[in-house]
């Protein structure tokens, strides 16, 4: 805990600017790091919704008809945009 007292000593004899400016500093790293967090763990979410829906559709009998038909769908776009 020296090293903790030595700091608050070190942050108090500080004019008020330097006060303030290591305490936005610190707090831009905290936004920073809790920003990274938060992109983290959007991501996986978004990801295990994804995983769940290509789970239904590969595993169901109606999800293996819709893909079967969106797969058919794409094909004839495909087809009739190529004779053009």
């Amino acid at each position: 805990m020296d090293w903790f007292a030595a700091a608050v000593v070190w942050y108090a004899s500080l004019p008020v600017w330097g006060r303030g400016l290591v305490t936005l500093a610190f707090g831009a790293l905290a936004a920073w790091a809790a920003f990274r967090l938060a992109v983290r763990l959007v991501r996986g979410v978004v990801r295990a919704a994804i995983a769940a829906l290509l789970a239904f559709l590969l595993a169901t009998v109606p999800g293996n008809l819709l893909m079967h038909a969106a797969y058919d769908a794409v094909g004839e776009a495909v087809s009739t945009g190529v004779d053009m």
